[in-house]
C-alpha cells in the first residue's frame, strides 16, 4: 500500500479516510473473492489427497487376486511326516493317495583307500589331471555306462604356486580345496576325515542318483598314463580300477505309490502328483504314508472380502467428499458437484458391471460371485453365493479374476502376450513345423580311433567349439561312439557357456547330429579336423540341413516364426506369443485370451491415481492420470489467483497514490483559497469608510 497521507488542514476534509474507502471499495471484493476461491481449491487438494490415498488402498488389497497361484492353494496332511511330506505349487491336485518309500535316492560317496592314506594334509598328491564323468555303474561295478546329458569335469593339479593364497594346489588340501572352489562350480564336495592315523579324501556327488554316480580317472599334464598306485592314479575309481573305496552306492528313491512302483534320482520327487512336490524323509519297507490333499479357499476369500471392503471404503469417501444438503447449507461436501469425482465413480462401476463371456466355467461377473452394488454405490457379497462360487468353481473365479491364455490343441501353448494384445478367441493355423539343424553321415562309422581321426572342432548354431578329442581305442559298439561323441561335444566350454548342445543317435547304423535348439539359426557342421576323422566316422559328402522355423497364421493373419514360437505382430491378437510343439499342418483350433477383472480394475486405477500426489505444488509440468490433472489443474488455478491478486493489488495501489496526489492538490487549492479570502476581507476591513456587518 502507498505510504502517501494527507493532514487535509487546506479543505477541512478527512483525506486518509475517503481515500482508503475508495480503494477499498475497489479492492476488497475482488481480493475476498481471490482469497475464498484459493482457499476452496487448497481444500479440494486435500480432498483429492484423501480420495487417491483410498484408491490406492483399494488397488494395494487386492493385488494376489492378479496371480493364479493365488486360486491353487491347498494343504496337505501326512500320516507319517518323518517319512514322507509334501511341497504344494501352482495346480496342486487335490484327494488322498496311499505310498510306501522303499529306499531313499543317495550320493555316489568315496573315500581314498586306507593303503593311500597321507599323514599330514600338506603332503603331495602328485600333478596331472583327474577327469570326472558321470553316468552309472553296473550292480556288480563291472561296467559304467556315461550320460551323454552330463558334461564331464576336468581338475587341474600342478606345482604352479597361486598369487593370492602363495601355495599350489599339488597337496591333499589343495586337492580339497580346488574341487570346492565356488568359481569351479564342479559336481562333486570334497572333504577330509582323519580315520586316527592318517589323513583321506572323500568324495561325494553333488546330486543323487542312480545317473549321478562318478568315474574318476587321471593322466599326467601331457594327458599320458599315470602308474598305477602313484600320484594321482590313487584317487581313481572306475569299472576297471577302483583304487578309491565306495562307501555309499549312488541309488535312486524308490516309491510305491497306490500299487504303482515309482523311481526319482531325488529325494524331491514332483512328478507323481499334478502341483506336488513328494520329500521323502526317510524309508521304512512294507509301511504305509497316507497323504492327503485338500483345497485352501481361505486366501482367496480373504482377498476377495478386502477387495470388496476397501472398494467400499473408496466409495464411501466419495460420498462424502460430495454430500449435498442444500444450497449453502452446512456439511456440504468439499467435492459437491465436481464432475471428476462422478467420471471416476462412473469408471470404477463399469468394470464392476462387466460381463466376460470368452472364458470357461461358470464366473463371467462380480453377481456371479455374489457381488451386487446398493443404492449408495457401495457393493454387498452375499456369503452363501460366495462360498458356493468358491467351492464349486475355483478354476472360474481364478480365470475371472487373472489374465489367461489357453490353446485347444494339446501341442500348442500360450507364451504370453503384451499390453496391445485384446481379448478374445483367435484362430491358430500352422503351414510349417519348426525343425532342427543337422547332420546325418552317409555311411557307418568307424570304431577304431587313433591319432589321425580323433580330433576334430564342430560349429553348432553358430557357435565353434574348441579341439575336441575322441579317445584312442577301440569302441565296441556304435551306441558307445555315439554317447561319447555326444557328451565330448556338450562338454566343451564354448557351449557349455552360451547353452548349446547336440543329440546324437545311432539312426540305422550311421550317425545322425542334430543341435537341442529350434529355428532358423540352428545348424549343425564340422570345421577342423584330423585327416581322416570325417571318412571314419562316415560324414564324407554329408551336407548340413539349417533348421526351420514354425510358420502360420493367428486370427488368419500371417505371424511371425522364431524357433517353435509363432507371435502375432498386428490385429486384435497382436502380442500373442505360441509355442507350436508339433502336430500336423492345417487348422489347429483356436486360443483364447482373457484380461481378467483385476488387470481390468488396475488399468482404470492407473488412470485415475496420481502417483506424485505428495508434490508439495503438483507435478504440473507432467499430468498423468485424472486425479494427477485434476490437482494439477488446482494448483495452477492457485497460481493464477495469486498472480491476479498481485495486479490487483499492483492496481489499487497505484489508484491510491493518485487518489491521494488528487486529494492533496485540492486540498492545497482549498487552503490557497482560504488565504486569498482571508487576506481580501482583512485589505476591505482597512478601506476607510468601510463598515464590516456585524
Amino acid at each position: 500500500m502507498s505510504s502517501i497521507t494527507s493532514t487535509g488542514l487546506g479543505s477541512g476534509l478527512n483525506i486518509n479516510d475517503i481515500v482508503t474507502a475508495i480503494v477499498g471499495a475497489e479492492k476488497d471484493p475482488a481480493l475476498s473473492k481471490m482469497t475464498a476461491a484459493a482457499g476452496e481449491a487448497t481444500a479440494m487438494i486435500s480432498a483429492y489427497g484423501l480420495l487417491n490415498s483410498e484408491l490406492s488402498s483399494f488397488k494395494s488389497s487386492y493385488k494376489d487376486l492378479g496371480y493364479a497361484s493365488s486360486f491353487a492353494a491347498a494343504t496337505a496332511t501326512s500320516s507319517d511326516n518323518s517319512i514322507l511330506d509334501a511341497t504344494l505349487g501352482y495346480g496342486a491336485e487335490t484327494g488322498q493317495w496311499e505310498f510306501e518309500v522303499k529306499q531313499r535316492a543317495q550320493a555316489h560317496t568315496l573315500v581314498s583307500a586306507e593303503a593311500n592314506a597321507f599323514t599330514e594334509v600338506t603332503d603331495e598328491v602328485g600333478e596331472g589331471i583327474i577327469k570326472l564323468t558321470f553316468g552309472s555303474y553296473s550292480a556288480d561295478g563291472s561296467t559304467f555306462t556315461a550320460d551323454p546329458d552330463k558334461t564331464f569335469e576336468t581338475i587341474n593339479i600342478s606345482n604352479t604356486i597361486d598369487p593370492i593364497t602363495g601355495k599350489s594346489n599339488n597337496s591333499l588340501e589343495g586337492l580339497r580345496d580346488e574341487i570346492n572352489d565356488k568359481d569351479n562350480n564342479y559336481s562333486v564336495s570334497a572333504s577330509i576325515i582323519n580315520d586316527g592315523s592318517n589323513y583321506r579324501l572323500i568324495l561325494t556327488s553333488k546330486e543323487t542318483g542312480e545317473q549321478s554316480a562318478v568315474e574318476l580317472t587321471a593322466t599326467d599334464l601331457a594327458g599320458d598314463p599315470i602308474p598305477a598306485g602313484t600320484g594321482l592314479d590313487r584317487f581313481t575309481f572306475s569299472a576297471a580300477s577302483k583304487n578309491m573305496s565306495q562307501t555309499v552306492d549312488a541309488q535312486d528313491a524308490e516309491i510305491v505309490m497306490n500299487g504303482i512302483t515309482i523311481t526319482s534320482a531325488t529325494n524331491e520327487v514332483d512328478s507323481v502328483i499334478e502341483g506336488v512336490t513328494l520329500n521323502l524323509k526317510g524309508a521304512e519297507v512294507g509301511k504305509t504314508v497316507t497323504l492327503k490333499i485338500d483345497s485352501d479357499t481361505s486366501k482367496v476369500e480373504e482377498q476377495i472380502q478386502a477387495f470388496v471392503e476397501n472398494y467400499n471404503n473408496t466409495i464411501t469417501k466419495m460420498n462424502e467428499l460430495t454430500t449435498f444438503n442444500g444450497v449453502g447449507a452446512a456439511g456440504n461436501g468439499v467435492l459437491n458437484g465436481d464432475s471428476t469425482i462422478r467420471n471416476i465413480q462412473s469408471m470404477m462401476r463399469g468394470v464392476l458391471n462387466t460381463q466376460v463371456d470368452h472364458i470357461d466355467g461358470t464366473i463371467h461377473s462380480f453377481a456371479d460371485l455374489g457381488m451386487l452394488t446398493q443404492r449408495d454405490g457401495t457393493l454387498e457379497l452375499n456369503a452363501t453365493k460366495f462360498a458356493e462360487a468358491l467351492k464349486n468353481d475355483m478354476s472360474g473365479v481364478a480365470d475371472f479374476f487373472t489374465a489367461t491364455g489357453a490353446a485347444t490343441d494339446s501341442q500348442i501353448s500360450f507364451d504370453s502376450n503384451d499390453s496391445a494384445t485384446k481379448p478374445g478367441t483367435y484362430a491358430v493355423e500352422v503351414t510349417q513345423l519348426a525343425t532342427q539343424g543337422a547332420l546325418a553321415a552317409t555311411l557307418g562309422p568307424g570304431l577304431v580311433m587313433d591319432d589321425t581321426n580323433n580330433s576334430f572342432q564342430i560349429r553348432v548354431d553358430g557357435y565353434e567349439s574348441s579341439s575336441i578329442d575322441l579317445n584312442i581305442g577301440t569302441y565296441s559298439t556304435i551306441e558307445e561312439l555315439a554317447l561319447d561323441l555326444q557328451s565330448k561335444i556338450n562338454s566343451d566350454t564354448n557351449f557349455v557357456d552360451n547353452g548349446i548342445s547336440v543329440k546324437i543317435i545311432n539312426d540305422a547304423g550311421k550317425l545322425s547330429i542334430s543341435s537341442n535348439k529350434y529355428g532358423s539359426s540352428s545348424t549343425v557342421a564340422f570345421t577342423n579336423s584330423d585327416a581322416n576323422f570325417i571318412a571314419n566316422l562316415g560324414f564324407t559328402g554329408s551336407t548340413s540341413i539349417t533348421g526351420l522355423n514354425v510358420e502360420g497364421k493367428i486370427d488368419g493373419i500371417a505371424a511371425s516364426g522364431s524357433g517353435q514360437y509363432l507371435l502375432s505382430e498386428t490385429g486384435d491378437s497382436d502380442g500373442i506369443k505360441l509355442l507350436i510343439e508339433g502336430g500336423a499342418l492345417g487348422s489347429r483350433g483356436n486360443v483364447t485370451y482373457a484380461e481378467g477383472m483385476t488387470k481390468l480394475m488396475n488399468d482404470i486405477l492407473d488412470g485415475i491415481i496420481d502417483k506424485n500426489v505428495s508434490e508439495s505444488n503438483g507435478d504440473i509440468e507432467s499430468s498423468q492420470g485424472i486425479v494427477d490433472g485434476k490437482i494439477d489443474s488446482l494448483y495452477k488455478k492457485i497460481t493464477n489467483l495469486e498472480e491476479q491478486e498481485k495486479a490487483l493489488i499492483y492496481r489499487t495501489d497505484k489508484l491510491e497514490t493518485r487518489l491521494y496526489k488528487e486529494f492533496n492538490a485540492m486540498d492545497m487549492a482549498v487552503s490557497n483559497l482560504n488565504n486569498t479570502m482571508s487576506y481580501l476581507q482583512s485589505a476591505l476591513d482597512a478601506l476607510p469608510g468601510y463598515t464590516r456587518e456585524k
